[in-house]
């Protein structure tokens, strides 16, 4: 996970897990005054960590364990996709690769 550059808490950053609806107050306008969202999940195979990259003067990157994910999600529907959907996303990819 990833520290967010416009607050507190840690974001994922972006193979597709599935897709989550939200409300957010930044969002409401004319289009959705209810401020609906739809945010995607995505697991990403690390072959290879860099010792720098582009946004290292703004975010800082964490390695972390998926119960401490859930406890410093950003967002409530980030750890229902941590929770749920990627949980249920692992378990079947070991399913099919044993």
């Amino acid at each position: 996970m990833i520290s967010s550059t416009s607050g507190p808490g840690l974001l994922f950053p972006k193979d597709f897990v599935g897709d989550y609806n939200f409300k957010s107050k930044t969002h409401e306008d004319e289009f959705s005054p209810e401020g609906l969202c739809k945010a995607a999940m995505f697991a990403l195979l690390v072959k290879e960590e860099l010792n720098s990259w582009p946004e290292q003067s703004t975010r800082i990157r964490s390695w972390l364990t998926i119960s401490q994910a859930i406890q410093n999600c950003r967002h409530a529907w980030m750890k229902e996709a941590l929770e749920y959907g990627f949980c249920k996303w692992l378990a079947q990819k070991r399913k099919t690769t044993s």
